[in-house]
């Protein structure tokens, strides 16, 4: 999974460039650009009181409507959210930030993450934009297709068992959540969320937003949206920033692979972190951690363990540990909670299980998993005979062997996208180059490849910025994407490169 919104810390950085102007936090918000700006509220998913006070008069949602196919408009509209932090002084452009997921609320991020967006010098003369994609977060209609319920239920099912009859049971279960999905959100709609639509869309919120161009910032999954946009619209953009690659060239099983390699080595770096603390419940050598977790966590199978007034599932003990791996400021919480395990209390897995999974204390959980399955059943092709679930099994358990549960048989249940409605054709596209892997007429972007991103592998990003002729940006850490994160030396080279594309920072490692 690409990242959310909840899963990407944010910091101010204390920096001044040569960029700073006249600072106006009361500039006012109409809909002269052809949106009408409001404040965010409830209506957008936004809680009341979200909004730093600080940023009140700066920060704006609206809503649009755009074609559900750009094709065939006789098909209706469907309604975007979209959120803005108006630039403190005059505006000279407009940064789109899109969080990525897939599924993830752009809205969200934005409000979220506002104090420290704001920080940065670039949004000093630059409106910084984000937009939830159809179907997602405060966008409309809604890809929901598990009730609550349904999601309990389903977190405390048994998705390891690769017996025959285990396999024929998880497929059908599979198949039963399709047909759910297609009968509740609508086929027409359904077979319409892939990139290319949201690529589409994307441009319909540039022209009403009034800019000839923008700058775009993808993070994860966003980084989908931003290589699609580019190749759609090329001369719309004036700047791109590639946060953590997801190459949609790239084979969707040895991509798959290679995230969970990724996460993999993310719980080994954890493991080595661990045993050099007193309180580790892995031991303390760490060529012996996985054994120690899988001595903890394979119980669960048959006797889930007690966490609060619910019960912690192997599933989710091991959902939880991959949430955890996402950011090195979660390893603590992450001991923690296998502390906690270790002595018969489930609840610390459960809490970071139910984050990764998007259950809040009340119990209802948000739409960014269903939106998740939609997108990327769109997005990917579909797997040939060549490509069999056992194999996938295999390397999986090969590459991250902390989630190998002892019961390979040889066998693998088939992906839930082989059961998916296939999806409508993609709006056509404007350019001739739209089939490059970057087109000519597009600015040349700007990757920026974290070396142990454990959910998009460095290797995949360093690859795809040779291919294409990107200037990269090398991170040294462990942490999944890196932009706005709090990294000085990666925040100055960013909001140079947005302020002026003339000015990136080629071979820059930080």
């Amino acid at each position: 999974m690409a990242s959310s919104a909840t899963r990407r810390r944010r910091a101010g950085v204390l920096v001044v460039l040569a960029l700073v102007a006249t600072v106006n936090s009361c500039r006012a918000v109409t809909a002269a650009d052809g949106i009408d700006w409001r404040a965010c509220g409830p209506t957008f998913g936004v809680a009341d009181g979200a909004v730093p006070a600080t940023l009140a008069g700066r920060m704006s949602c609206g809503r649009i409507e755009v074609p559900l196919d750009p094709g065939d408009t006789d098909l209706g509209t469907v309604g975007l959210a979209v959120a803005r932090i108006a630039a403190a002084g005059s505006s000279r452009g407009t940064v789109v930030i899109d969080p990525g997921g897939p599924g993830g609320s752009g809205v969200g991020h934005l409000v979220g993450a506002a104090l420290g967006l704001a920080s940065q010098p670039i949004a000093v003369d630059h409106d910084l934009v984000a937009v939830d994609p159809r179907g997602v977060g405060a966008s409309r209609p809604s890809l929901r297709c598990r009730t609550d319920a349904e999601r309990d239920a389903e977190r405390a099912m048994d998705f390891g068992d690769r017996s025959a009859a285990g396999v024929r049971r998880i497929e059908a279960y599979r198949s039963s959540v399709a047909e759910r999905c297609r009968d509740r959100v609508g086929a027409q709609f359904l077979t319409r969320v892939g990139t290319a639509f949201v690529a589409s869309d994307l441009d319909q919120v540039r022209r009403r937003l009034g800019v000839d161009a923008i700058a775009f910032v993808g993070h994860s999954y966003g980084t989908r949206l931003g290589i699609e946009y580019a190749r759609r619209y090329p001369e719309r953009l004036r700047a791109v920033i590639l946060d953590g690659i997801v190459d949609p060239a790239e084979d969707p099983v040895d991509a798959t692979v290679a995230q969970m390699a990724g996460f993999g080595q993310a719980f080994d770096a954890f493991a080595r972190d661990c045993v050099t603390r007193a309180d580790c419940p892995l031991g303390d050598r760490a060529d012996g951690a996985v054994e120690a977790y899988r001595r903890l966590v394979g119980p669960l199978i048959v006797d889930p363990a007690p966490a609060g007034s619910r019960l912690l599932s192997a599933g989710d003990a091991e959902a939880g540990t991959i949430f955890a791996l996402y950011q090195r400021a979660r390893w603590s919480d992450l001991r923690r909670a296998l502390v906690a395990l270790d002595g018969g209390d489930g609840a610390g897995l459960l809490r970071l299980a139910d984050a990764y999974e998007g259950r809040g204390e009340d119990g209802h959980y948000g739409r960014m998993q269903d939106a998740f399955l939609a997108i990327s059943c769109a997005d990917d092709r579909r797997l040939g005979e060549h490509d069999r679930p056992g194999e996938l099994d295999r390397r999986i358990r090969a590459v991250a062997p902390f989630l190998d549960d002892g019961r390979a048989t040889g066998r693998g249940p088939s992906s839930i996208c082989e059961l998916w409605p296939l999806p409508a054709p993609s709006p056509s596209a404007s350019d001739d180059d739209a089939d490059a892997a970057w087109p000519a007429a597009a600015p040349t972007p700007v990757v920026v490849a974290t070396t142990g991103d454990p959910a998009t592998p460095y290797a995949t990003s360093a690859s795809f910025a040779d291919e294409v002729g990107a200037d990269l940006i090398t991170v040294t850490g462990v942490d999944h994407t890196a932009v706005f994160a709090g990294d000085p030396c990666v925040d100055v080279a960013v909001g140079r490169y947005l302020a002026d594309p003339t000015k990136a920072s080629a071979g820059l490692t930080c």
